[in-house]
């Protein structure tokens, strides 16, 4: 088999076709359910106006392609898996709906390079859409989201440069039974694969203690994994575009490029601001340490939560909280030795209001 050295159009077209039926379909499974079993009014019209527009943009993208369809000679339309063939419950049903809507959102996006950017933007904000809608769809009822903690609060950073592939799981679950308020992961070079079979570990531990769990860099990803959020550095995707991937119900953590910046924080946009390293860090030697007249000087600015990371330990974690931070972000010193007896004296130390367990 050759591979083509130009653009087949009505290929194209085929694919953009097909894709746009599958992802509409789905979508409607979706929307048959949220209107007749759970009875959402508002959630059932979310998923109409997803399903024209899934239909508008393709229409839009590759106009005239049903003049290429031919199901005749699909050499697809035949094959199916045992899973397609069979559904053990309603849930079951809206899950594989979801994927095969999403999947098909992502074809006509990455399709949809080839002919419009335009509309490969519009593809791909209709398959975070509807990330969205299947967050709402399988918390409902169910246990809700992590929100921000109280104030002052632990932040333990599951960085898997200091933990490995095995341990994530036992690490998740000792930082929730520590007392976490909030538990990012980070995850530098680890393939993306991997980074997802993580996430579902982590999600699963922190989840019914109602601990947020935020991605950190790749909101995509926090949002595929159904992540309580995601934090954003200043070589990251803009704090506007992340809230918009996000949807309006999730954490959204932004790191300051310096502190005079944190007056410049997008409104609205940011759930905390974080300001660091306020001490040398083990971390990231070569970043300047900023010191606790940095974090005063942020809490003064800051519109939001204020969180400080870099360099905490049990000796000075009381004098970042007396200086104004929210919450303290801390890597090596909760993951090294015991995780849970780590957080339970941080917690000690800058008396928490979390009850621990």
């Amino acid at each position: 088999m050759t591979k083509p050295d130009r653009i087949d159009r009505a290929a194209i077209a085929r694919i953009m076709d097909a894709n746009a039926n599958r992802a509409a379909e789905g979508v409607r499974v979706i929307e048959e359910i949220v209107r007749f079993w759970i009875g959402d009014a508002a959630l059932t019209a979310r998923l109409k106006d997803l399903r024209h527009e899934i239909r508008s943009a393709a229409a839009a993208a590759a106009a005239g392609a049903v003049a290429h369809r031919d199901a005749a000679a699909d050499v697809g339309a035949a094959s199916a898996t045992a899973s397609e063939l069979s559904r053990g419950s309603i849930g079951i049903v809206a899950r594989a709906n979801f994927s095969r809507a999403e999947e098909a959102l992502r074809v006509l996006e990455e399709f949809g390079k080839l002919l419009d950017a335009d509309a490969s933007r519009r593809f791909k904000h209709l398959r975070f859409a509807l990330y969205s809608i299947e967050r709402i769809f399988f918390l409902e009822g169910g246990a809700a989201a992590g929100a921000m903690p109280e104030r002052p609060f632990l932040y333990p950073i599951l960085d898997r440069a200091l933990v490995a592939a095995a341990d994530v799981a036992a690490a998740a679950e000792a930082l929730v039974a520590g007392g976490a308020g909030i538990v990012q992961y980070r995850a530098k070079g680890v393939p993306r694969d991997e980074m997802r079979r993580d996430l579902v570990s982590v999600i699963a531990a922190a989840r019914p203690a109602a601990v947020p769990v935020i991605v950190n860099d790749d909101v995509e990803l926090a949002v595929e994994t159904g992540a309580d959020g995601a934090h954003v550095g200043a070589a990251d995707v803009s704090p506007e575009e992340a809230r918009a991937m996000l949807g309006p119900g999730a954490i959204l953590g932004v790191t300051a490029n310096d502190v005079e910046g944190i007056a410049k924080a997008p409104a609205g946009a940011a759930s905390y601001v974080a300001v660091g390293p306020v001490f040398a860090s083990e971390i990231k030697p070569e970043v300047p340490a900023v010191g606790l007249d940095a974090v005063r000087r942020a809490r003064s600015l800051a519109k939001t939560p204020l969180v400080a990371i870099g360099g905490i330990t049990p000796a000075n974690a009381a004098s970042v909280i007396a200086a104004g931070a929210d919450g303290i972000a801390v890597v090596s010193a909760v993951l090294a030795g015991d995780i849970r007896k780590n957080c339970f004296t941080f917690l000690g130390i800058i008396g928490t209001k979390r009850e621990c367990g």
